[in-house]
C-alpha cells in the first residue's frame, strides 16, 4: 500500500498570495468574483445555518473591502430564510462583487448601518455576532473605527460567553501571527484556500474550510507551479501507518532498518534507551548503541541483554566499523552530553539525526540536506545565537541557517516546522498535549530514525512520525509517561 503524500497536505497562502491566487481564479477560470462571493457565504450559512438561526439576534459587521462583501452575501442568503440581522459597513468605496450584494440585500428589504456613526449595541439573549471586518489587506496597526468595534466584540463576549457566539469570515480581524488576539472568537470559516495567518489563532476557535473553486492542484513538490513553499501536514490514516509498520515474510534484520546511535552520557543511559526501545519496538532490524559511558553499557545490558551496545574508545575509529559501514540511519544526541560528542564526517549517503546533546557539538559545521537538526526553541536559539522573539523571526532565521549549513530543521513546538536549505517549510498544527512530558523528544527521535531507515524522506518520515506518536498519546489513559506512549507504538498507537 503506497502512500501518496500529496493527499494528506494542503499549500498555505500568506495574505499577498491568498489575493493573487483570487485574481488568478477570476481572470483564467472565469467564475466572476460575485459568484465566488455567493459560493463562500452559502457554503458558510450551510454549515452554520442551525447555530445563526437559532440566535435572538445576528450581527454582520462589514468592512468596506471583500471580507465585508462575503458578510454581506451571507446577510442576504439569511433574509431569503426569513432571518433578518442587523449589517453594519463602513463608509467608503466598494468592490463591483461587494455593491452587487449589498444591492441584493437592500432589494430583498434588508437594511444596513453605518459602522462609523450608528450606535452599535449588541441586544438579545442569545447574540451572533459575524466578523467580516478586516480581510487578508489588513496590516498592523489596528486602525479606527476597527479598533472600537473590535473592543466592543470583546467585551460582549467577556458579559456574557456562552450566549454569544462569533464568526470570523476567512480570517479573524485585526489578528496576526505577531499580535495578541484583538478578540475570543469561537469559529473561523475560512474560505478558498488555506491562510498561514490561521494557523497562528489559539485552538480553542474552531476552524472550518469551505472550498469554493480555487484551482488549487495537489503535487508533492512545494516548489511546483502552484507551490506556496509553505505545506499544512494533514495525519496519516491509520490503515496507512499499520501497513508501514508490517514486516515482509522474507525481510531480514537489515532490510527492516538499521540504526547506529550515540548517546547515553553517565547518567542519562534512559534517554537513550527510549530512543532505541521505539526504534525496535516499531519493527527495526538491528542497532548498535555507542555511549561514552560505561555504566550506561552496562545498564543498558541489564535493561536488555540482545542490545547491541559498546564504549566509544576512540571516536576516530567509528566510521570504519563494520557495522556503522552498513547502518542506514545515525542517530546523535539523546542523553548525550555536548562535550562528549564525537565529531565525524557524516557520509553523505546517510541520513542523520542531530538531536539534544549533538547540536551544539554540530553547531556551525557544514553538514548535508540528509541530516536533520530537531531543536526545540531553546536549543534554536542556541544555534542561532540569539533569542527568537517571533514565530515569523525564528521561521526566518531557521531558513538562513538551513540554506547556510545545508541541514533541515525540525523546530519542535506545540506546533512544529519543518524547513529544508531550500527553504522550504512543512507544518504540523495538530498539538497534542498529552505529548508536553519529558521523554517524548526521545520518542520521536527513535521514531523519527525508525521511518528514515525504512527508505522514507526526511518531511515524509516527520510527518508518519507525528501522526503515530500523537496517535499513541491520544489513545493513552490519563496523562502518561513517555515510556506509557511508547507501549502503544507497536500497535501504530492504534
Amino acid at each position: 500500500m503506497e502512500i501518496r503524500f500529496s493527499e494528506y497536505s494542503e499549500p498555505l497562502f500568506d495574505d499577498k498570495e491568498s489575493r493573487d491566487l483570487d485574481r488568478k481564479t477570476i481572470l483564467e477560470t472565469g467564475i466572476s468574483g460575485s459568484h465566488l462571493m455567493g459560493f463562500a457565504a452559502l457554503s458558510i450559512y450551510q454549515h452554520y445555518r442551525k447555530k445563526i438561526l437559532r440566535s435572538d439576534s445576528v450581527f454582520i459587521l462589514c468592512g468596506n473591502g471583500n471580507n465585508g462583501g462575503d458578510g454581506l452575501a451571507l446577510a442576504f442568503f439569511l433574509i431569503q430564510e426569513g432571518k433578518e440581522s442587523k449589517v453594519f459597513l463602513k463608509e467608503g468605496n466598494l468592490s463591483e462583487e461587494s455593491t452587487y450584494y449589498k444591492n441584493l440585500l437592500l432589494r430583498a428589504g434588508g437594511k444596513i448601518l453605518n459602522l462609523e456613526s450608528d450606535p452599535l449595541f449588541f441586544e438579545g439573549e442569545n447574540i451572533c455576532i459575524i466578523d467580516a471586518l478586516l480581510g487578508t489587506g489588513f496590516q498592523p496597526p489596528i486602525r479606527e473605527p476597527y479598533g472600537e468595534v473590535l473592543e466592543k466584540i470583546q467585551k460582549q463576549k467577556r458579559k456574557s460567553p456562552k450566549r454569544t457566539f462569533i464568526l470570523s469570515l476567512d480570517v479573524l480581524s485585526g489578528f496576526s501571527e505577531e499580535l495578541p488576539t484583538p478578540f475570543e472568537a469561537d469559529a473561523l470559516a475560512e474560505i478558498g484556500m488555506k491562510k498561514w495567518r490561521n494557523r497562528f489563532l489559539p485552538n480553542e476557535i474552531k476552524k472550518t474550510f469551505h472550498r469554493i473553486g480555487f484551482p488549487i492542484k495537489k503535487k508533492d513538490d512545494p516548489n511546483s507551479e502552484s507551490g506556496t513553499g509553505k505545506i499544512l501536514w494533514k495525519k496519516i490514516p491509520d490503515s496507512y501507518l499499520k501497513e508501514c509498520l508490517k514486516r515482509k515474510e522474507d525481510s531480514h534484520k537489515y532490510k527492516n532498518g538499521s540504526l547506529l546511535l550515540i548517546g547515553g552520557s553517565q547518567g542519562m543511559a534512559g534517554a537513550a534507551l527510549s530512543s532505541v526501545l521505539a526504534f525496535h519496538e516499531l519493527g527495526g532490524g538491528i542497532s548498535l548503541l555507542l555511549s561514552p559511558s560505561e555504566k550506561t553499557v552496562r545498564a543498558v545490558l541489564k535493561k536488555d541483554p540482545s542490545l547491541m551496545i559498546d564504549r566509544i574508545e576512540d571516536s576516530s575509529e567509528i566510521l570504519s566499523r563494520p557495522f556503522v559501514k552498513k547502518a542506514s540511519v545515525f542517530l546523535f544526541g539523546p542523553g548525550l552530553k555536548t562535550e562528549e560528542c564525537p565529531i565525524l564526517e557524516i557520509p553523505n549517503d546517510k541520513f542523520c539525526i542531530l538531536d539534544a546533546g549533538a547540536l551544539a557539538a554540530y553547531k556551525e559545521k557544514i553538514l548535508h540536506e540528509k541530516v536533520l537538526m530537531t531543536p526545540h526553541t531553546g536549543e534554536l536559539e542556541m544555534l542561532l545565537n540569539q533569542k527568537i522573539k517571533t514565530v515569523s523571526e525564528g521561521i526566518s532565521l531557521a531558513k538562513d541557517y538551513a540554506k547556510s549549513f545545508r541541514v533541515q530543521i525540525l523546530w519542535k513546538r506545540h506546533s512544529s516546522f519543518l524547513i529544508d536549505p531550500r527553504g522550504n517549510l512543512f507544518f504540523w498544527e495538530k498539538p497534542e498535549p498529552k505529548l508536553a512530558v519529558m521523554g517524548t523528544g526521545d520518542l520521536l527521535a527513535g521514531i523519527l530514525a525508525f521511518f528514515l531507515s525504512r527508505g522514507f524522506s526526511i518531511p515524509e518520515s516527520t510527518q508518519l512520525s507525528f501522526s503515530l506518536l500523537t496517535n499513541a498519546a491520544k489513545r493513552s489513559k490519563g496523562f502518561p509517561t513517555a515510556s506509557g506512549i511508547r507501549k502503544l507504538l507497536q500497535k501504530g498507537g492504534i
